[in-house]
């Protein structure tokens, strides 16, 4: 099986140069062959440590550390980078200037593209997707198995993961006096800004009438996550696994919706929300930098917010 995350201590150095960090290796050079979690370790591995426990790095095997200064050292099995900034940060950039995982420009030949559908340059459109009357701007890349329906329009730089659709049709119905059901037609359409990554099997409905669906500028949607018609994510929204959100609510700038949890319809949340694991929003949150949880969602004592994203989501910066 080919692993995709085998590199070597030099290849690090060079690359960390490259991406002009400032760094220092303390302790020899090792013969690092792979990317590694500290959850999963295994000797040769290169890891990264934001904590200042020192019998974290006593526990490695002949293996590197990017970790901050203050903590950093060499002992008998482990070498340490030293860096300034957040190892994290520094190790997410290293691992995108080692690793190019996107797939290759081009249409393949299995896909189906209506005529009138606008396609940018070096686009990526994989196996046996759909695309309709649709704008697929520059670089962006659309997963296997993907539906992107009439009245869609996608952003540029844009990765739309497998088995996704987008501009679905929702189930919006009245009973008739006869007992008749009575759907209305969704012709509204779905607007994904630049930069946004939706990961597989996430559904966008398209929105109702002239209204339309959107996905801001940089927003980050894990797998399952499904967004009801006329929803609005403002930019940098991130939701994670199975995030469902009702129609026409509006998330805020820089929101992290936790996995599982659900807005109601036409719920406002402000901008740089926090939405615990499970919760369900069933009212507006109309005070930014607000954390809630729980069934229904209530907000949080300062001292009891919850973390786990990223530090710029829970700042607001």
């Amino acid at each position: 099986m080919t692993e995709l995350n085998k590199t070597s201590l030099e290849e690090v150095l060079n690359a960390l140069g490259k991406l002009g960090i400032t760094f220092e290796l303390i302790g020899p050079m090792r013969p690092v062959n792979k990317v590694c979690s500290l959850l999963s370790k295994e000797p040769g591995g290169l890891y990264y440590y934001t904590g200042n426990e020192g019998k974290v790095i006593d526990a490695l095997e002949d293996s590197v550390v990017i970790c901050d200064r203050s903590v950093a050292r060499a002992t008998d099995s482990c070498s340490c980078i030293a860096v300034e900034v957040d190892p994290q940060n520094v190790f997410y950039r290293l691992c995108g200037k080692l690793f190019d995982t996107r797939p290759e420009r081009g249409i393949h030949p299995t896909a189906i593209i209506h005529p009138d559908a606008e396609i940018g340059p070096d686009v990526h459109v994989g196996a046996y997707v759909v695309i309709g009357r649709a704008i697929i701007g520059a670089r962006s890349l659309i997963g296997s198995h993907t539906a992107i329906m009439d009245g869609c329009k996608i952003g540029e730089r844009v990765e739309i993961g497998t088995h996704c659709c987008i501009g679905a049709t929702g189930a919006v119905w009245v009973w008739g006096d006869d007992g008749e059901r009575i759907v209305l037609p969704q012709v509204g359409g779905v607007v994904i800004g630049d930069d946004a990554f939706l990961s597989a099997d996430v559904s966008v409905v398209r929105g109702l009438l002239n209204e339309y669906t959107t996905v801001g500028r940089g927003c980050m949607i894990a797998p399952g996550s499904k967004l009801g018609h006329s929803v609005v994510l403002e930019e940098e929204v991130h939701l994670a696994n199975n995030v469902s959100i009702a129609g026409s609510a509006r998330i805020g700038a820089r929101s992290f919706l936790g996995s599982g949890s659900s807005v109601r319809s036409h719920a406002n949340i402000a901008k740089d929300t926090i939405v615990g694991l499970g919760a369900a929003v069933v009212r507006d949150v109309l005070l930014p930098g607000t954390t809630v949880a729980g069934v229904p969602a209530v907000e949080m004592p300062k001292k009891e917010q919850r973390k786990g994203v990223p530090k710029a989501r829970r700042t607001g910066n």
